[in-house]
């Protein structure tokens, strides 16, 4: 029911600590009606005032003082500034929040008559501004931008990452994890399948999203229920976007990826030369999602990455003895073209090995064969190129898309390092829905999740008290309303009872939360919603359904996954070295990137790799010096150093 004020001084307006004067028959309307605590997000209009003022002498000092008003011209004034102000209704009902100017009026030119201002309710205030803004605009979340990496990753696991603020769940966001245990596992039990750092979506605590909302503003608050540490464990999960996270100046889906087929005419029938490498650079473009492919070239613009691939070979084979052993070859064009990475395509292999094995004559087929594959490769264009070796003989041929066949073809689905030691902006992956999820909506969904009320401190201005709603009810007391109501006007009374309802559904909206989702189909009921049936009140009646605004997911990882889960390939370190095969020419040779396992420099016993998944031993080369002019002994065919040699410049030991 509303309540009149019939008497101009019941109530009190406080600006900057000054009792304002009031005119006798100024009218405030406040509401008793408790259920418009419940949504943040309908109390504007419930908390904004227009007033109008005396020209008293104390608000003619206090305009005077605070909005610099000249005595000349009173109309120029500062009108956006805002004034901490409060309405006090003799302890009743306090409403903080500011106090705006509008509006001068004066009399005769000479005489200020009065002013029109408006007052904001804290509530009023707060919702306003929290109503323009989504969750990927709160600027006070830069605090958790961190660098995207395997050991923040890892570390968030144990609570490491911001005290526990950010957690890395692991989680399938579509990139279709699997575990493989075939002879030729490609999922995340083998190093080509492990995951990498982009697979991974941060969480974060939902009070350090709160806490940022109400820094984003001004404003503070206190909370006996969320400082209890029941919030400790409750996570939002930052799931911008499609499958990947986000980063500033380049988007991971699609990134590095594409498909190319052979063009009849131009890639078909093409004879291959046993130990001679063919280029596939075919002509039809199958998917370019950003214009990696062209020309028969792959450009990758990553310093060091592995890339995950798929090849399909179309090959006639014919002949009497012997059969084909394929290689796929990464061959860089630009910068010092070469070999970069060379993998045997194995499952292939071995069909050829086990099926032709088995008869005398190769005769004249044609097979179609499809394999995955993983390679590491450095920032340039390349081609990719396929070579055959002859394998129990010599007496056959090979030909590529025989006969106008288009159905082969090359491709790569993943740039598995695409996302390393970028930086990690929370704000830009913060979930954003369809239109956006306003930082409002996320406090109403968090209201009715926990149901809660939101109110203004009486003693701290721009301040909140946050209670649950049973611990907020107990701290009421009983006030006579007897001086403020009209007894002229209708008044309507609700028994409380009648509130009530019978059953209580509290839950999330399920939206297009790919988590949620998967968790509805495994176990045929909504993740988190909570049913209560009140079996006691006999005037309950109905039924409510509090659904927050946002999609619940289970965000925590979870023991026993992640990284023990995967096959994660171990990371080197680069360093600068120059390698021969001639002392002491070697000091003379230009720099080379090699990796190791040690953080800094390299000793007797380590193996020299040439790329940073450490796969790829250096061979061919005698000697190696290090960044201190040392010359080290190197296995040309193993990579490991083996001992001293001597010293640039110094002779030999």
């Amino acid at each position: 029911m509303g309540v009149v004020s019939t008497q101009g001084l019941s109530f009190q307006l406080v600006a900057n600590d000054v009792t304002l004067d009031l005119f006798k028959d100024e009218e405030i309307k406040v509401s008793d009606n408790i259920t418009g605590l419940f949504d943040i997000g309908d109390l504007p209009s419930d908390f904004t005032r227009e007033i109008t003022l005396p020209g008293t002498k104390k608000n003619n000092a206090f305009f005077e003082h605070v909005y610099d008003i000249s005595v000349v011209n009173p109309f120029l004034f500062s009108t956006n500034r805002k004034v901490d102000a409060y309405f006090d209704f003799g302890g009743i009902y306090v409403s903080s929040g500011y106090l705006q100017l509008n509006k001068v009026n004066v009399i005769a030119n000479k005489f200020i008559d009065s002013y029109e201002v408006t007052v904001f309710g804290t509530l009023s205030s707060f919702a306003r501004e929290v109503n323009r803004a989504n969750l990927t605009d709160l600027t006070t979340l830069s605090q958790y931008d961190h660098t995207a990496s395997y050991y923040n990753i890892t570390s968030s696991w144990d609570g490491n990452l911001f005290d526990g603020d950010i957690v890395y769940p692991f989680a399938d966001y579509g990139q279709n994890i699997r575990y493989d245990y075939d002879e030729f596992p490609t999922g995340i039990n083998s190093s080509s399948g492990s995951l990498g750092v982009q697979d991974f979506k941060p969480s974060i605590r939902v009070k350090a999203v709160l806490d940022a909302i109400f820094d984003e503003y001004g404003y503070t608050y206190e909370s006996t229920f969320i400082d209890s540490g029941v919030w400790d464990d409750i996570y939002m999960l930052c799931d911008n976007d499609l499958q990947y996270p986000v980063f500033n100046g380049v988007d991971l889906n699609g990134f590095g990826q594409f498909e190319a087929a052979p063009l009849s005419g131009s890639d078909t029938d093409i004879a291959m030369a046993a130990s001679n490498y063919l280029a596939l650079t075919y002509d039809n473009v199958v998917s370019n999602p950003q214009f990696d492919y062209e020309g028969g070239q792959y450009t990758l613009s990553r310093q060091q990455s592995l890339v995950k691939g798929r090849i399909k070979l179309v090959t006639n084979v014919s002949g009497s003895v012997g059969f084909p052993q394929f290689t796929l070859q990464a061959y860089r064009t630009t910068g010092t073209p070469g070999q970069v990475d060379a993998k045997p395509l194995v499952q292939t292999n071995k069909f050829f090995r086990e099926t032709e094995s088995q008869s005398t004559s190769t005769g004249d087929r044609e097979y179609t064969l499809e394999e995955e594959f993983t390679m590491s490769l450095t920032t340039g264009s390349y081609q990719f190129r396929l070579k055959y070796e002859n394998y129990e003989g010599t007496l056959f041929s090979v030909v590529n898309n025989p006969e106008g066949n288009t159905n082969g073809y090359i491709a790569i689905d993943e740039v598995v390092n695409s996302a390393d030691f970028r930086i990690m902006e929370l704000a830009r992956n913060m979930p954003f829905g369809e239109n956006g999820i306003k930082q409002i909506d996320f406090i109403k969904g968090l209201q009715k999740k926990f149901n809660l009320i939101i109110y203004p401190s009486k003693t701290k201005p721009r301040h909140f008290i946050i209670e649950t709603f049973n611990n907020w009810y107990k701290q009421g007391e009983i006030k006579s309303f007897n001086n403020f109501i009209n007894l002229d006007e209708k008044i309507s009374v609700t028994p409380a009872n009648n509130l009530a309802v019978r059953e209580v559904n509290f839950g999330d909206e399920l939206g297009k939360d790919f988590l949620a989702q998967q968790f509805e189909k495994a176990a045929n009921r909504d993740f988190g919603v909570i049913n209560y049936v009140d079996n006691q009140n006999f005037f309950s009646q109905g039924k409510l359904d509090v659904l927050s605004t946002f999609s619940a997911s289970p965000l925590r990882y979870v023991q026993g996954t992640g990284l023990s889960g995967s096959s994660a390939p171990a990371v080197g370190y680069a360093e600068d070295v120059q390698l021969g095969n001639l002392s002491p020419q070697v000091c003379g040779e230009p720099l080379t990137e090699i990796y190791t396992d040690q953080i800094t420099g390299f000793g007797i016993g380590d193996i020299i790799y040439s790329d940073i998944y450490l796969q790829n031993p250096v061979t061919g080369f005698g000697f190696i010096v290090d960044a201190g002019g040392f010359i080290f002994d190197l296995n040309s065919s193993t990579g490991e150093v083996e001992g001293p040699y001597g010293v640039c410049g110094a002779g030999t030991s």
